[in-house]
């Protein structure tokens, strides 16, 4: 079984979040416990040009997050 990542979520992130919708934020919260099993999932992209930084997207809501090592660094959500 492999290592857990740890998630750490960027300031900005967080605020964004509390901003979301209770339903939004548990979509949220779901892709980041996910995101701590494996943080390279089917259906994430890799954000070309920068390294280390993907994108999950669940319509309406994308985040963008960085791997580094045993971390994972959710730095930003938005919603479309």
């Amino acid at each position: 079984m492999a290592t857990p990542y740890h998630i750490k979520i960027a300031p900005i992130a967080a605020a964004q979040i509390k901003q979301l919708p209770a339903k939004q934020q548990k979509i949220v919260i779901k892709l980041t416990e996910a995101l701590s099993v494996n943080p390279r999932p089917p259906g994430a992209s890799k954000i070309r040009g920068m390294t280390g930084l993907y994108s999950e997207t669940v319509p309406p809501l994308r985040l963008v997050y960085k791997i580094d090592d045993q971390d994972v660094l959710l730095l930003l959500v938005k919603t479309r």
